[in-house]
C-alpha cells in the first residue's frame, strides 16, 4: 500500500470525532466534556490511614496557643483544622498576597518543611506587642514585609516547629533544623508542582481579630512512617497463628498496576502476517468502545476521545457491570 494511503493524525482525530458524535448522551458527561481522573486519590486514601493525626494536631494546637501567649503576651484561641493534601501548585495558589514563608527541615523527614504566616497576623502581633493600632492589621494589603515582621514570623515558625516536635513525639521524633524566613514563597515554588504537601493549619483568634498559620510537610517523606499513625490493633484481631490479612489490607491499595487501553483488534492470517514489511498498513475499524485491561483482564469499558489536547478514555461501564449474572 502506498504511503499516501496512510491516515494522518488530523484525519484520525476527525474520524474519532465522527465516532464520538454517534455515542449516546448517557455515555457522556453532562456538558459533553471528559473529566480528568484524579490519580492523587491514592495518596488521599493513604492520608485517611493516618488516623492518629487528628489527636496529634489537636494537642499541637494547645501547645501552640501556650507558646504564642508566652512569647507575645497575647491570648490567642488556637483551633486545629482538618489536615489536607495539596499539590505544590495548589499550595502556592492558596497563599495570601503577602506572607512570610519560613523554610526548615524536620529530620528524619526528607525534604524542606514550610511554615506560613500571613502579613495581617504579623502586623497584628507587631501592634499588640510593641503598641499601635491593631485594627489596621486585618486591612494590610502590602506586598512587602518589614524586617520586624520577618523576625516575628521566624519566631512564630519556631513555635510551630517546637509544638509539632512535642505533640508528635510519641509517634515520630522530629527535630527542626535552621530556619530561613523570606517574604516570598520562592523556595516553595522551586519544588516540582505536582509534589504533594501535607498542610497542617491552625486558625487563630484574639478578640475580633482572626487569622491562620500553617505548616506544609512533604507527604512522600511521611508515607514510610504511616504505620506509626495507624490505630492500635484490637486484641480480637490477633489469632494464635499468624494471619496475612491485616498486612494485605494495608499494603495492597498502594500497589501500582499497569493499565492498558485496547482501542481495536484485527484478525490476520498467518500467511499475511509473514508477509508484513516496514511500511505495511493494517486497516482497523473505528472502535465503538475501548477496553481498559490489567493483565488481560477487563477493568472497564468506555469511549475514546481527547482531553486537554491529549488522547483520553471516558469510562461508562466498570468491571462489576461486565460480569455475567449469577445463575
Amino acid at each position: 500500500m502506498a504511503s499516501d494511503d496512510v491516515l494522518t493524525e488530523g484525519e484520525i482525530d476527525a474520524l474519532m470525532e465522527s465516532v464520538d458524535d454517534g455515542t449516546s448522551a448517557a455515555d457522556a458527561a453532562d456538558d459533553g466534556q471528559f473529566r480528568r481522573f484524579d490519580f492523587a486519590a491514592r495518596e488521599q486514601s493513604l492520608l485517611r490511614e493516618f488516623t492518629a493525626l487528628g489527636p496529634l494536631i489537636e494537642r499541637q494546637a494547645e501547645m501552640l496557643g501556650e507558646a504564642l501567649e508566652s512569647g507575645f503576651s497575647i491570648e490567642f484561641t488556637v483551633l486545629a483544622e482538618t489536615p489536607e493534601l495539596l499539590s505544590v501548585a495548589d499550595a502556592v495558589a492558596s497563599l495570601d498576597r503577602s506572607v512570610a514563608v519560613t523554610t526548615s527541615s524536620l529530620s528524619p523527614l526528607i525534604g524542606p518543611v514550610f511554615a506560613i504566616a500571613p502579613a495581617g497576623l504579623l502586623s497584628f502581633v507587631v501592634n499588640a506587642y510593641f503598641g499601635g493600632d491593631s485594627r489596621s492589621a486585618s486591612e494590610s494589603t502590602r506586598s512587602n514585609l518589614t524586617p520586624t515582621e520577618l523576625r516575628l514570623a521566624e519566631r512564630i515558625a519556631d513555635f510551630q516547629f517546637g509544638s509539632i516536635s512535642q505533640a508528635w513525639a510519641d509517634k515520630l521524633s522530629l527535630e527542626a533544623g535552621e530556619l530561613a524566613t523570606l517574604g516570598v514563597p520562592d523556595r516553595l515554588e522551586m519544588l516540582p508542582s505536582s509534589d504533594l504537601l501535607l498542610r497542617v493549619a491552625f486558625s487563630l483568634s484574639a478578640g475580633e481579630f482572626s487569622s491562620q498559620i500553617s505548616l506544609m510537610l512533604p507527604f512522600a517523606a511521611l508515607v514510610p512512617y504511616r504505620e506509626r499513625f495507624l490505630p492500635p490493633r484490637k486484641k480480637d484481631e490477633v489469632s494464635d497463628g499468624q494471619t496475612w490479612e491485616p498486612f494485605f489490607r494495608r499494603e495492597l491499595p498502594s500497589i501500582e498496576l499497569e493499565i492498558a487501553g485496547v482501542l481495536a483488534t484485527q484478525s490476520i492470517a498467518l500467511a499475511d502476517l509473514l508477509q508484513l514489511q516496514p511500511g505495511a498498513v493494517i486497516p482497523l475499524q473505528p472502535p465503538e468502545q475501548v477496553s481498559l485491561n490489567i493483565d488481560n483482564v477487563t477493568l472497564a469499558e468506555g469511549r475514546y476521545g481527547s482531553f486537554d489536547g491529549v488522547k483520553a478514555v471516558q469510562l461508562h461501564r466498570l468491571a462489576s457491570l461486565l460480569l455475567p449474572p449469577a445463575n
